[in-house]
């Protein structure tokens, strides 16, 4: 597999840069660019595509960090692009996960550390080989006007997108914020590729479909998979943005007895009630006793309209402290709120009506 790639070295150190390329050349590697600054790199990347990338502390224009995201946009989200450094503080690792990275290798290494990360992050940054054949095939069937046969090819990638009750992605995302709550750094790193694959994936199998409608002279169909593509990117940034938060929360906070239920308050000030409700419910298995954790979930579910969640949070919250006053307040006003729906004449009605949910203001 390693022969079979394209490599690219960053660094403006001679020593890291003949280093690393006799790791990769020992390795099988055939073909290897070196950049020293990213002004180079940024022209070269556009004539000479990379699959891998070896990332040094520093370039002679921009640090290492700088230089992830650079290729994170430049190239594609999901390139998997390993840290080779002597930086082994916490802050640096943390900072290089919310790039984006697909490894964190501390030098000195030894070729089997090298190999080992080359392959995690290769893999966990790639859609299964199936799954990689059939995009291919289909896109090939949608090069040859073979626009049915590409549908139904497009259709069995995201066949369990539909079939989810949750995009899967979200599932590996949620796992990787586990792994970096317990320190577990690189099953993080790996399960935030996989989340970024599968996205990707996902969003190239609509984009395909998209196409091969428009082919056929569907236009409907054309827009409606352009824009279910669109949605897919829209979600990889939202995830990436909770990750950034979360990462933000581990900084400054590292003894934080429940990271979640911090990023859950910063997602529904952010009014993100969704990814809000999605990070308390993970909170639940660090503090599952927590009051106040309850009452923040009554707070989202109320925000985002679903009273009746709403209602059982904060009946849940006041069995485990019934003298918690701002939800006893909170659960009157909900009663209130669904009295009055269940009073409206017929389903017109807006949902919320005039009534102005008043909600206290702590955390």
């Amino acid at each position: 597999m390693f022969e079979n790639l394209r490599y690219g070295i960053f660094s403006n150190n001679s020593k890291h840069v003949s280093n690393d390329r006799l790791a990769l050349v020992g390795l099988g590697a055939t073909e290897i660019s070196v950049y020293s600054s990213w002004e180079k790199a940024s022209a070269g990347l556009k004539e000479n595509a990379i699959d891998v990338a070896l990332v040094d502390e520093d370039l002679h224009d921009i640090n290492g960090f700088a230089c992830l995201k650079n290729l994170k946009r430049q190239a594609s989200r999901s390139l998997p692009v390993i840290m080779v450094t002597t930086d082994q503080r916490k802050d640096s690792v943390l900072n290089a996960i919310s790039g984006g990275c697909g490894g964190y290798v501390l030098r000195p290494y030894s070729m089997e550390t090298m190999k080992r990360h080359l392959y995690a992050a290769y893999m966990s940054a790639t859609p299964d080989e199936i799954e990689r054949e059939l995009l291919s095939a289909s896109w090939e069937m949608v090069s040859n006007g073979s626009f049915d046969e590409a549908i139904t090819g497009f259709e069995e990638i995201v066949e369990e997108l539909a079939e989810a009750q949750k995009n899967p992605a979200e599932e590996y995302f949620e796992k990787g914020l586990n792994y970096l709550s317990q320190e577990k750094y690189g099953k993080a790193i790996i399960a935030f590729n996989k989340a970024i694959a599968l996205n990707e994936m996902y969003a190239e199998a609509y984009k395909g479909m998209a196409d091969a409608y428009k082919g056929k002279g569907d236009m409907d169909n054309y827009q409606e998979f352009l824009t279910r593509a669109a949605d897919i990117y829209a979600i990889q940034d939202n995830l990436d943005n909770v990750k950034e938060l979360f990462i933000e929360i581990l900084q400054n906070e590292p003894e934080a007895v429940n990271p979640f239920n911090r990023l859950g308050v910063k997602l529904r000030k952010e009014g993100d009630y969704n990814g809000a409700i999605r990070a308390y419910h993970q909170a639940c298995t660090f503090t599952p006793n927590d009051a106040n954790l309850y009452y923040n979930m009554a707070r989202a579910y109320t925000y985002s309209k679903d009273y009746e969640s709403a209602l059982n949070y904060t009946e849940l919250s006041l069995r485990l402290d019934s003298s918690l006053e701002p939800a006893k307040a909170l659960h009157s006003q909900i009663i209130r709120i669904m009295e009055k729906e269940q009073s409206k004449p017929g389903p017109s009605t807006p949902a919320s009506g005039s009534e102005k949910v008043i909600i206290d203001n702590g955390d």
